[in-house]
């Protein structure tokens, strides 16, 4: 777990140009007016129906062949703002380039019938009001007039050279005490001017300020020695502590490193480091599950009748989830050939005993059915008879030694006698001949058509066992 150092240290670098900004007051602070308002205007420029037509204008202002343009009511345009209270009027920028003349020529403000404010070469982003009412007060605005007029060439003023553009450079440069790297990001700010011609001045443009970039270096040896000291957390990968089958979690342990740095008066660093130790908690996956053994119940051979069986139960380790009801592979355990081997059985139940039969005609494991008379062999799973390990497998495993039925057991072995006289049940009352040895009757196995008889069972618990690898052994 590295920890992040980081110190930004930032510097302003470049030349900084204060620029002269011409700003017009409002109408309510007090608009420039023109000498020409009111019925006491001069009677060149006094209002009449005439002066209400661009034609009049460009007629009076042929000389710098005006181009005029009328704007109704107390609306704003391209060329210039009208107020909010529709009492004055600012002009835009004049545009060189784009529109004919290079000078604001006229400004006419019109307030109806009471009279009109003309302004000659007004000047862009100045406020100029509308005329004086017969109150004595401003105004409204009823629709004003603006002509763009062009120097002739004997009255041109000459112009002063153009003052040298301004370049501001703004860099930046941030720190990273933990990668030793400055990152350096730059700007450049540029401003040009243009000639009003009618203020007979250089006017400064509007700023341009480039798309900044960024470079990186390496930190200079001083550089570092700004870098503050910072602390340092280092830790070892999670262990697992001890876990028993049962549990479904399991304790997890880390040693942790905390390094703080101190700097002492030479400016050399002193490293201190302490360690401590952190648990948590973690779920126990599936896999670690499945290498528990299953949880055995009872298991036991039992006799149904006359019929031997194997009865069972077993459950999961605890957590574990399997995706079957029949997911347990049952095994008689041969020493000396091939197993037994059933699989897709439930978690508890009872199992036929290999070698035996409970249909007609019966059979028992170490016994044969020759010429109608039932005789001992080697075969028919008498290697089941003088006990045999019993595997129980769904991923986790198993294993018990389990006795056959002992002789005197009635389901142990066929009666002595024919196949004709073994077509049906063993009926026999001797009491020796039916007595069970080891116990009661297992509560798994459900009796069915007589009586269970639970033969002398002896059951080993073998955990976390792998069959054919401690066979290998």
């Amino acid at each position: 777990m590295p920890a992040v150092r980081m110190k930004s240290l930032k510097f302003v670098a470049g030349a900084l140009v204060a620029a002269a900004l011409v700003v017009a007051p409002l109408v309510t602070a007090g608009a420039i007016a023109s000498p020409h308002n009111g019925p006491d205007a001069a009677p060149s420029d006094s209002w009449s129906e005439d002066t209400n037509h661009v034609e009049y204008w460009e007629e009076k202002y042929a000389a710098h062949e005006a181009d005029c343009y009328k704007v109704d009511g107390a609306s704003s345009s391209g060329h210039g703002t009208v107020s909010a209270d529709k009492k004055s009027i600012r002009l835009n920028e004049f545009d060189v380039a784009g529109w004919p003349g290079d000078h604001w020529e006229v400004l006419v403000i019109k307030a109806g019938s009471v009279g009109q404010t003309v302004v000659e070469h007004p000047i862009a982003g100045i406020a100029y009001a509308s005329p004086i009412n017969n109150g004595g007060q401003q105004a409204t605005i009823s629709h004003w007039i603006v002509c763009k007029g062009e120097y002739p060439s004997s009255e041109e003023p000459e112009r002063p050279e153009a003052p040298a553009p301004t370049v501001t450079i703004t860099a930046t440069t941030e720190f990273n005490c933990d990668t030793d790297v400055a990152t350096v990001t730059t700007t450049t700010t540029s401003s040009g001017w243009r000639y009003d011609a009618v203020a007979e001045e250089w006017v400064a443009l509007e700023p341009v300020v480039s798309p900044p970039t960024t470079t990186t270096r390496p930190l200079t040896d001083s550089e570092k020695l700004d870098c503050p000291p910072d602390t340092k957390v280092e830790s070892t990968p999670w262990v697992d502590a001890t876990w028993a089958c049962g549990d479904t979690t399991v304790t997890q342990v880390r040693r942790v490193l905390i390094t703080t740095y101190t700097r002492d008066g030479t400016g050399a660093i002193n490293p201190s480091t302490i360690s401590k130790r952190e648990t948590q908690t973690r779920a126990l996956t599936q896999a670690e599950l499945g290498t528990c053994p299953l949880v055995p119940g009872e298991i036991q051979s039992v006799c149904v009748g006359d019929v031997p069986y194997l009865g069972y139960a077993v459950s999961l380790p605890e957590g574990l989830v399997v995706d079957s009801s029949t997911p347990v592979t049952i095994t008689f355990v041969n020493p000396d050939g091939e197993d037994y081997v059933v699989a897709n059985q439930p978690l508890s139940g009872k199992l036929l005993w290999p070698g035996a039969s409970d249909g007609n005609p019966k059979m028992w494991p170490g016994w044969d059915l020759v010429d109608g008379e039932y005789v001992q062999t080697d075969g028919n799973f008498a290697w089941t008879r003088a006990g045999v390990t019993v595997e129980f497998e769904v991923n986790p495993t198993y294993a018990t030694e389990v006795e056959y039925p002992q002789a005197t057991v009635l389901c142990a072995h066929p009666p002595v006698g024919s196949g004709d006289e073994l077509a049906g049940t063993p009926t026999s009352t001797d009491a020796e001949a039916l007595a069970v040895t080891g116990g009661g009757v297992s509560p798994i196995i459900v009796a069915a058509g007589g009586t269970a008889l639970l033969a002398g069972v002896a059951v080993v618990a073998i955990a976390a066992y792998r069959r054919r690898h401690a066979r290998a052994e």
